[in-house]
């Protein structure tokens, strides 16, 4: 469930959604329903590398690891392309929630100069560097 792009989704349209897939009444039975059927983050930050792999090829895309001797906060997917950094936070559809550090960091990387973004699917990657560039080049 989920696993290809939805054009804007949101937590009460992935309810309704389970609601009837599932058959259940309630929000929280809805929500059980998701956590269950929605793959993981590491699903979906598979598949936004691959397509930035092959929509840019001569960009810089590293999946950050994550681990006890990682520094926390830092977004899943570093992108770089053309001397700007893409830094990609990925959350699960409807049910991805960031922490503390990772807003916090998010802001510092656009306070920066980067552009930092929570995403679901490759396409809203591809989106958010091609409308980065496009605007660029109107400049």
């Amino acid at each position: 469930m989920l696993e290809k792009f939805v054009e804007n989704l949101t937590e009460e349209s992935g309810i309704r959604m389970a609601k009837q897939i599932a058959g259940v009444q309630n929000k929280a039975d809805a929500l059980a329903y998701l956590r269950r059927n929605i793959p993981k983050e590491s699903y979906y930050q598979s598949k936004i590398k691959k397509a930035l792999e092959k929509r840019y090829p001569d960009a810089v895309t590293k999946k950050i690891a994550q681990g006890y001797y990682s520094q926390n906060g830092i977004p899943d997917i570093m992108f770089i392309k053309d001397g700007h950094y893409f830094g990609f936070e990925v959350k699960r559809p409807i049910l991805g929630e960031l922490s503390g550090i990772q807003k916090q960091t998010i802001t510092q990387i656009r306070n920066a100069g980067g552009t930092a973004e929570v995403i679901s699917y490759p396409e809203e990657a591809i989106r958010i560097i091609d409308e980065f560039f496009q605007g660029r080049h109107r400049a």
